[in-house]
């Protein structure tokens, strides 16, 4: 198991940030929910994040095939590599995440032009809570789990 995954970490601490933005985003609905004219705002992060996991994988498959073909060329490292891939090595792909906080143009729920509905920002915050408390646990043990190996614990 390695404890020490940038990837892994990096990608939950974006979830992190993200499901804190929803979470904003949830309150301020909830709290207008009797404002005429609000419109309640939606979170996308996710689309982003699987952005990211795209490509980072077609980045690690193109370091992989590089790697063995250096191995039996030296001499031409990278040569024959389209301008895209070559962008795609020497991008930093951690600087691609967005949240996107938008406006829900759903149709209204009261008469008033407001479309927050309390019964779903109660469940869309029940489920935010959840995600942000289970992964926020599994980022605290692995830190935990390298803090045994650090100091020399064996865990059992």
């Amino acid at each position: 198991m390695d404890l020490i995954n940038n990837r892994t970490k990096d990608i939950t601490k974006y979830a992190l940030d993200g499901l804190y933005e929803r979470s904003k985003a949830i309150s301020a609905n909830t709290a207008n929910a009797l404002t005429p004219n609000y419109r309640r705002k939606e979170v996308d992060f996710e689309s982003s994040l699987r952005q990211i996991i795209k490509h980072d994988n077609e980045r690690k498959e193109l370091q992989s095939q590089n790697a063995a073909f250096y191995q039996k060329h030296p001499d031409m490292i990278l040569k024959g590599r389209s301008p895209a891939e070559l962008a795609l090595l020497s991008t930093d792909l951690n600087t691609t995440f967005e949240i996107n906080v938008e406006e829900d143009m759903s149709d209204p729920v009261d008469a008033d032009g407001n479309n927050v509905s309390i019964e779903r920002e109660m469940m869309d915050e029940s489920k935010n809570g959840m995600q942000y408390m289970v992964l926020a646990n599994l980022m605290s043990k692995q830190y935990q789990q390298l803090g045994s190996i650090i100091s020399g614990q064996t865990g059992q």
